[in-house]
């Protein structure tokens, strides 16, 4: 390699650590303002703790927004700590991929248990979350609630096993699902052995409180379904796969499900 394409090279770097490093910033001070706008009073150790950053660090976030015209004030004195004017509003909210998807879950599953509280402005908001992505995405959005499936509340025996696992160890399914794309997963079964399988997470079914992953499964070649609770990491890969008709993945699942 010349001193021209190691000099290039390292120019490239720095630009791409720069860009990764000014992304980082703005959805740090977009989180900030998000932060102050939902409480009445914060301090700045509060609010460096919570976005896991040094004081520091907040202090000087909090000039860059009071520079930008965000009316941050300083009450002093027992009680008191940093507060947005009630009257400034967050203005427009910029969503990364992950979060729309995860957005996008949330309106589906609602749309799918027919909540009636919150179906109000459904229709209006998902409209704007839609158009913000590509066309390939648009049609992904379009199916995503018929792949939300709901069935009868686990029974008390059942429900009593639910343990709530840590939000890391699924990462990866939500945006697995809504991409059609394939994900390797370590599986805990209810005897407690763990297994790897790679799957094409076709559908997703609620029997309350336990959610439950029917999909396709590649090293059996056939159709499985695994209760997410149990899934203890899920790592999405570059397989795609097509959707399935629905019908014997849901009667697979809810016969097996109701002889738990």
């Amino acid at each position: 390699m010349d001193e021209y394409d190691r000099l290039r090279r390292i120019s490239s770097h720095n630009a791409f650590v720069r860009n990764r490093n000014t992304r980082s910033r703005l959805d740090r001070l977009q989180e900030l303002q998000g932060a102050l706008k939902a409480r009445d009073h914060v301090t700045a150790a509060e609010l460096a703790e919570e976005l896991r950053v040094s004081v520091r660090t907040i202090n000087r976030d909090l000039e860059v927004l009071r520079a930008g015209g965000v009316p941050i004030d300083a009450d002093r004195g027992r009680g008191g700590g940093l507060r947005l004017q009630r009257e400034w509003a967050l203005g427009r909210l910029h969503l990364s991929a992950a979060e729309a998807v995860d957005l996008l879950l949330s309106m589906a599953i609602a749309e799918a248990i027919e909540s009636p509280l919150l179906l109000g402005q459904l229709a209006r908001i998902k409209r704007k979350i839609v158009a913000s992505f590509a066309e390939s995405g648009q049609q992904k959005v379009r199916v995503l609630r018929k792949r939300i499936l709901i069935g009868k509340p686990a029974s008390p025996r059942v429900a009593a096993t639910f343990q709530r696992p840590p939000r890391a160890q699924l990462a990866g399914i939500g945006e697995a699902f809504f991409e059609q794309r394939c994900v390797s997963i370590q599986y805990v079964d209810e005897r407690g052995n763990t297994t790897s399988r790679d799957v094409e997470p076709q559908f997703l079914y609620l029997s309350f409180p336990l959610w439950y992953l029917l999909a396709w499964d590649r090293l059996r070649n056939a159709i499985r379904y695994f209760r997410v609770d149990r899934i203890r990491s899920a790592n999405m890969l570059e397989t795609t796969f097509r959707l399935a008709d629905p019908s014997p993945y849901l009667e697979q699942a809810e016969r097996g499900i109701a002889h738990l």
